[in-house]
């Protein structure tokens, strides 16, 4: 037979059932719903399935009771029984079949025959009750079951309805047995119970909806905050892979570009460092928020964590189209954001990867992605690069770079080799700076420039950085031994170094082993050391000082806030940087840059050291002009620790008005 689809039910209460249509051949397929058999017993007291609607049930069930009640007459009849009963039971299931193939034809039209349906089951219920006397008070659960399942399948007001009907139904049929005026005590217990139980059903089914309803609004904050990131909203990795998923299955049909923007925050950690975790949240908030409104509506704007975001683009027919979207996407940076109280201006770099001339999966098209981000990152500040494979070519040659620095730093290939710093008035060496250089068993000895990078990109700086100063440190200490008692010594240290909290532990353990004092040692740093985390490094400065280590400032004049760091961390020694000696004496400009410099350290209380002195001109102009101490290849070019003391040796160090220059 053809069963037709259910009819949404109204009221309160009622279950929307789906409207659809299903076919099945015979009985057995009535039983048999989305490939699971259901009982006989379900289908005639419950929905079967979710194909087949309340009320097709429900008629089912009529028909076949009805036949058992008919049946049973019919028995009754044979052994004498009236015989009036088979045919009422006759009448009412050939109504019971009409009614089911009109709900099966018209199953969204008529729904006033509910109420007819109603009226007529309660009736013959009532019927059969008054006839069998005190018999028929155990119809009564026949009487509920009616009741509460139309209020069940239809809703509240069909409910009212049965309750209304039922109730007078039962009672006519107690006071027609006579069971009324013989037992009122239980006709009117039973008529209580007909009247308040299913009242107390619906409510109890209600409260199981809200329940229902509050464990699915539970699974679905679970399910979302699975796939996305907690602090903004927006998609996390794994939803952004699903995407990502789809995107190029739909590429792969339409033969469309997929585009995949990823973006890193310039500085962040400085504004957590600055301002605060908690501002750097709400900068991440409104950035993830900026970037939802400045991107098509079918794009995806995920947080991958951290300052870490990622576009994704779709439905592009030419790469030229990515520059749209990207532009629009920049409207979020190069500008202030307003963090309480605070103003902070936002910069980020971005890579671009293509799908599918840079990849044909997510995991390759993020990465890639990463890849010329890093390489934007490398160019300044607000910077876009577009991937191609010679990025990672690098990338596998800096990878190589950090396992072979990993291998040389167990092997103890790092030398150090010492360049001398001379007083200006007297040229004889003052101090001398320590620097690194790569014992390479092939290369021979590789400078810094070849593999610092890398070493600060992967902390790999750390461990020779403490291995540069414990050189430098035991050297100093058998030059001092052998009677220059008066040279000190300068290391640079690097912003990782700095960021470890057992940094100065390590200063004092490392001075300690060589039996220095901490007057002998200058720890230099550069004005990008600094701008990373300024609040850490006065701390730190702070606490070297205070044990007479002094701080001199690398490079002076290439930063961004020079004079502001002069006066914050009370800087010992500026390093004037080798670009604006190169030009003296015979670059007005920078011969001007240069006395600024020294008239400015004066004003401190700093030191000047003239970096990049490689002729006699330069060293007798700023002479002239009061330089301290010069340093660079017109003195001496690195050497090793041998040779300068053979210098040394050869013109021992005496006391100059400059003393106080090591004593900080």
């Amino acid at each position: 037979m053809r069963l037709a689809a259910s009819v949404p039910a109204h009221g309160d209460f009622g279950s929307q059932a789906v409207a659809s249509k299903h076919t099945a051949e015979g009985f057995d397929d009535l039983l048999v719903q989305s490939g699971k058999r259901k009982s006989l017993l379900s289908y005639v007291f419950f929905q079967a399935s979710e194909e087949v609607s309340h009320e097709v049930a429900q008629a089912f069930a009529r028909i076949l009771i009805v036949s058992l009640l008919t049946l049973f007459f019919l028995v009754s009849a044979l052994k004498g029984g009236d015989r009036s009963y088979v045919f009422i039971g006759l009448a009412y299931d050939t109504l019971a079949v009409a009614h089911y193939f009109l709900i099966i034809r018209f199953p969204d039209r008529h729904l006033w025959r509910r109420y007819l349906v109603i009226a007529a089951d309660l009736a013959m219920v009532s019927y059969s009750a008054g006839e069998l006397g005190l018999t028929g008070l155990g119809f009564y659960p026949l009487f509920l079951w009616i009741v509460i399942g139309n209020g069940l399948r239809f809703g509240a007001h069909y409910l009212r309805v049965s309750t209304a009907v039922g109730l007078v139904g039962f009672v006519v049929a107690s006071w027609q047995a006579g069971t009324l005026s013989a037992y009122p005590g239980v006709v009117f217990g039973l008529a209580i119970g007909l009247l308040m139980m299913p009242k107390f059903f619906m409510v109890m089914i209600k409260r199981l909806a809200e329940a229902n309803r509050a464990l699915k609004e539970q699974r679905d904050r679970a399910e979302f905050m699975a796939k996305h990131d907690s602090l903004t909203g927006l998609p996390n990795r794994a939803l952004l892979e699903d995407h990502l998923h789809l995107a190029l299955a739909k590429a792969k049909r339409d033969a469309s570009l997929v585009a995949v923007v990823f973006l890193d925050l310039d500085s962040f950690k400085s504004i957590n460092d600055n301002f605060g975790h908690q501002f750097g949240d709400m900068l991440l908030q409104k950035v993830g928020t900026c970037l939802r409104s400045h991107v098509r509506a079918a794009d995806t704007v995920a947080r991958l964590g951290g300052d870490e975001f990622v576009i994704l683009i779709e439905d592009l027919k030419e790469p030229s189209e990515v520059a749209f979207v990207v532009e629009r996407a920049f409207g979020c940076v190069g500008r202030y954001y307003r963090l309480g109280d605070y103003q902070t201006f936002v910069t980020w770099s971005s890579g671009v990867a293509l799908y599918p001339q840079d990849g044909t999966d997510p995991q390759t098209l993020v990465k890639h992605a990463d890849t010329a981000m890093y390489r934007a990152k490398a160019a300044g500040t607000n910077q876009l690069r577009f991937y191609d494979a010679r990025m990672s070519e690098d990338v596998a040659a800096q990878l190589a770079l950090r396992d072979e620095l990993r291998m040389a730093i167990e092997l103890g290939q790092f030398d150090v080799l010492y360049q001398p710093i001379v007083s200006g008035p007297g040229g004889r060496i003052a101090a001398v700076e320590a620097l690194v250089r790569w014992n390479h068993p092939t290369r021979g000895l590789v400078a810094p420039d070849a593999f610092i990078r890398v070493a600060e990109q992967t902390g790999l700086i750390v461990p020779i950085g403490r291995h540069v100063l414990e050189i430098a440190c035991r050297d100093l200490a058998e030059w001092r031994r052998a009677g220059h008692t008066e040279l000190t010594v300068h290391v640079n240290v690097s912003a990782r170094q700095l960021a470890h909290a057992d940094f100065v532990d390590l200063v004092l353990a490392v001075l300690d082993h060589a039996a220095l004092p901490p007057q002998a040692l200058s720890l230099e740093v550069t004005e990008s050391t600094l701008i990373e985390d300024a609040t850490t490094a006065e701390t730190l400065f702070a606490a070297l000082k205070g044990l007479g280590v002094a701080i001199s400032l690398d490079d002076f004049g290439t930063g961004y806030s020079s004079l502001a760091y002069l006066k914050r961390f009370s800087i010992d020694n500026i390093k004037i940087d080798r670009s604006f000696v190169a030009g003296i004496p015979g670059d007005a400009s920078d011969c001007a840059l240069v006395e600024a410099i020294l008239a400015i350290a004066e004003h401190f209380g700093a030191i000047v050291v003239a970096e990049g002195v490689e002729t006699a001109t330069q060293a007798d102009w700023l002479r002239a002009h009061g330089c301290p101490l010069m340093q660079g290849w017109h003195f001496g070019r690195p050497m090793s620790a041998g040779d300068l003391l053979a210098r040394l040796e050869a013109a021992p160090p005496r006391p100059t008005p400059l003393h106080r220059y090591r004593q900080g």
